[in-house]
């Protein structure tokens, strides 16, 4: 969990809101919602907002959503890769 430090404030430092979106990608594969988000970061629901507005210039929900179909793609990717490399090989 974030410092409680973060949860008096209005939102995040910079600092802070990287260790949540590092919290993000260890946790894609799991269920992320606004109590996750919260309970992790000590902030309530319209300081994460917020913040994700600041920083990102997008809605939390809506980063999530695009992390996950980063990761995806990336997985996809490294998948394709291996089967290429399996052909060449042959």
């Amino acid at each position: 969990m974030l410092s409680q430090v973060a949860h008096s404030q209005q939102g995040f430092s910079k600092d802070q809101f990287e260790q949540l979106c590092t919290w993000i990608d260890e946790h894609i594969q799991e269920q992320i919602g606004w109590s996750e988000l919260m309970r992790e970061s000590g902030l309530d629901h319209l300081s994460i907002q917020s913040s994700f507005a600041k920083y990102k210039a997008t809605t939390p929900m809506t980063y999530i959503r695009k992390r996950r179909e980063y990761f995806k793609s990336v997985r996809n990717q490294s998948e394709r890769t291996v089967q290429f490399h399996s052909l060449i090989a042959k």
